[in-house]
């Protein structure tokens, strides 16, 4: 019986005891000390990196700060504040690397068109229609431009501006590949031009996606066909209008 009160004695009490002592000699002597701060991405489109590596790089030397801390007592909450303080973050986490790393999970967001300002500056525009921080086209993200000063002041015209561009199809002849960029006006609603032809697309406001799958026959019938077009007024309710360049 006293060995077996001994035993959990030296279970309980004396090796926690010891594995605790150790711990703390060792925080104390910087063996927790945080040496990298490292910095991952997750969910990030291939065709958006030119915009979030540079700015990932940036946060990474904000979180410098940090380095030298020992990664059992770094107040998480400070770094909290430096992931919440970045508009470009939609969700982020937090995790300790023992012994001595500071991973830092990303997941930016998803930036769904871009404006193009008076000034040659790029402002991308995410789902909600919320703008990010102007950046120059070396940066700017790889999608759909939407032109005119109505997007500047009309948030509520971006955010119908994205749900027209959920309908539009990701392949095909008239597609988010084919299309360079979208304009809006009271009378046509929206309407898009093609990046090889510079072919003008009325689409209006509805049933995108139907109206998306009979421009794109329109447009390899007119490849076929070697028609030189100017317009396709595809805003109609079952028919698709074509203006040829020569016509009047």
């Amino acid at each position: 019986m006293k060995k077996l009160i001994l035993k959990l004695f030296v279970a309980f009490v004396v090796l926690p005891a010891v594995i605790a002592g150790s711990m703390y000699w060792l925080n104390e002597n910087g063996f927790f000390n945080i040496n990298q701060v490292e910095i991952v991405l997750v969910d990030s489109p291939e065709s958006q990196a030119n915009f979030y590596s540079p700015m990932a790089d940036k946060l990474e030397k904000q979180m410098l700060s940090f380095k030298g801390q020992s990664l059992w007592s770094v107040k998480l909450s400070q770094v909290v504040g430096i992931l919440n303080s970045q508009n470009w973050i939609e969700h982020h986490s937090i995790s300790r690397s023992w012994p001595s790393v500071l991973t830092v999970k990303i997941k930016p967001h998803d930036i769904k068109l871009v404006y193009l300002g008076k000034n040659g500056k790029y402002m991308p525009i995410i789902s909600d229609g919320s703008f990010l921080d102007t950046v120059d086209s070396r940066q700017a993200p790889d999608v759909m431009l939407v032109e005119g000063e109505n997007f500047l002041q009309q948030k509520q015209l971006r955010q119908k501006a994205v749900k027209v561009l959920k309908e539009i199809p990701t392949e095909g002849s008239f597609s988010k590949k084919t299309i360079s960029e979208m304009r809006y006006d009271t009378k046509d609603g929206f309407s898009m031009t093609l990046m090889k032809t510079g072919i003008k697309v009325k689409m209006g406001e509805e049933q995108v996606g139907i109206k998306s799958a009979r421009v794109s026959q329109v447009v390899d019938y007119l490849q076929t066909r070697q028609f030189d077009a100017r317009v396709i007024d595809a805003n109609l309710s079952k028919k698709v209008l074509v203006r040829l360049r020569n016509d009047p």
